[in-house]
Formats: C-alpha cells, structure tokens, sequence
C-alpha cells in the first residue's frame, strides 16, 4: 500500500513540474505575465465548451477573441476586415462562404457569434458590393440618414426609375413588377435595442415641394438578423411626377421616435454624368 502511495506522489509530482515547466515555456513563447497566461487558457477552455453547446455565452473577451482566432490568425490580416465595414447580410454573407471546410470551417454556432460581432463593430450604412463609381454616386445623390437618433439607425436610398438596376445590388432579387412605383430600400440598425416589427407602408407619406403627397403602398423586409438588431426592407409609393419638383420627402411617424424626415433633391442627374 505504502509503495502505491509513494508512486501516487510521484506521479503527483512530476505532473505538477512538468505542467509548471510547460507554463513558464508558454510565458517565454508568447511574452505574457502569469495572469494573461491563466485568462488566456481560461478563454480557450470556454470556446471549446461553446463549440459544443457545454455552455450559453461567452465574455465580450472571448468573443473578441473568437473573431481574431477564426478570422484573422487563420484566414487573413485584421485589416482586410475592419477597414471595409459591411452591411449586416453583407456579412452574414460573407461567414457563410466561410464556414466552408476549405475555408475557416467554422461551426453554425461559432459562425452566428462572428457575424454578431463584425455586425456590431464593423457595420455600414451603404452596401460595399457597389462599384466605386457608383458608390460615389449613390452616396452624393441617393443616400440620406438619421443618424442614429436613440440608438435607431435609420438610412434611406431612392432608386430613380432610371437607376432600378441599383436594386439587384441592394439586396433585391425581384424587380416590383409596378415600374412606376416610387421606391426607396430602407436599412434600420440598433446596437443596444431591437429593431421593432414595424410596417414602415402604415408610418410613411412622400411629399414633393408642390404640396403633394401619398401613402406608402408596401413594405418588403428583405434581410433581418436573428438578434432584431438590423432589418432592410423595400419602401414602396404610388407613382409621384417628379418632372417639376425640385424636391422629395419622406417623412416617417414611428411610435415612440416622433417622425423621422428624408429629402432629396431634384432632378437626381444620370449616373454617367
């Protein structure tokens, strides 16, 4: 009995040594103190028990951590993502081509973490599929925004009859079989809240600066996020004669928020001048 005893403690022993050694190694290999070391291994052990559903939620750190592991030490630099900020289907996209196996291989549990994650901290207003050109001249011409009264984001582009090939890069697959229809895609984001089921066609009137005005006819949703924090949807009116207005306005009455104002001016020039 005595002699398994004392094999016991050696064993005890040289684990602890040889776990020990192995610390200090870690330390020299990667320059961290003793406490970056501990968190560091604490973070490993908690994403690998959320790969597998062992635990709900992860720290804002391991999150953090998360994207830089699967997205950055394995695929690219942090540059090629955090200097292009995309829309938020941009980026559900974007780690859905990289869940492949080839690629990051990534679980659906890891994926929908990520796509929260760049969704919050690298969002943008506009769609980045645009060609620069006209990127350029959706934003100096097409493109107004609240920006962000209580924590609402709310951005409006008009798409001119004359530009409804913009749509198939705003997200909308089907052209609106009614030509006519004035339209406009609408992106609303959060980052603290949720974005509420609105009908955005019962809250919404298009003015021109002749005193005339209509209803909105249709509200499309066309992407929205699991979390409530980011919805697009396509903002439809009856057909407005803009031949003579110099102006355009939507004005919004959302419950709660008082009424948002968009405007445009017109003529809108052609996107080749």
């Amino acid at each position: 009995m005595s002699a398994l005893k004392t094999l016991l403690i050696s064993i005890s022993v040289f684990l602890l040594l040889s776990g020990t050694i192995l610390f200090l190694v870690f330390m020299y290999l990667t320059d961290q103190a003793p406490n970056d070391v501990v968190n560091d291994f604490q973070n490993s052990g908690n994403l690998f028990l959320y790969k597998y559903g062992m635990i709900e939620k992860l720290s804002s750190n391991e999150i953090k951590r998360l994207y830089l592991d699967t997205c950055t030490r394995k695929c690219h630099g942090k540059d090629v993502i955090e200097k292009k900020p995309r829309t938020a289907a941009e980026w559900e996209s974007v780690v859905a081509r990289m869940k492949a196996p080839d690629r990051a291989g990534i679980t659906d549990r890891h994926a929908e973490t990520i796509i929260r994650y760049l969704q919050s901290h690298f969002l943008s207003n506009v769609p980045t599929v645009l060609p620069e050109k006209t990127m350029k001249f959706v934003k100096q011409y097409l493109w107004r925004s609240d920006f962000g009264d209580d924590d609402l984001f709310l951005d409006v582009i008009y798409i001119p009859r004359e530009q409804l090939s913009l749509l198939r890069y705003l997200g909308v697959r089907d052209t609106p079989s009614d030509k006519q229809a004035a339209l406009f895609v609408v992106y609303i984001n959060t980052h603290q809240g949720s974005v509420p089921p609105w009908n955005l066609a019962e809250m919404a009137t298009l003015h021109d600066n002749h005193g005339n005005s209509q209803k909105a006819i249709g509200w499309d949703v066309l992407y929205q996020d699991g979390q409530r924090h980011h919805n697009q949807g396509l903002l439809a009116f009856p057909n407005i004669d803009t031949s003579k207005a110099a102006e355009l306005e939507i004005k919004m009455n959302l419950p709660g928020l008082g009424i948002r104002e968009f405007r445009w001016s017109l003529p809108v020039p052609s996107l080749s001048e």
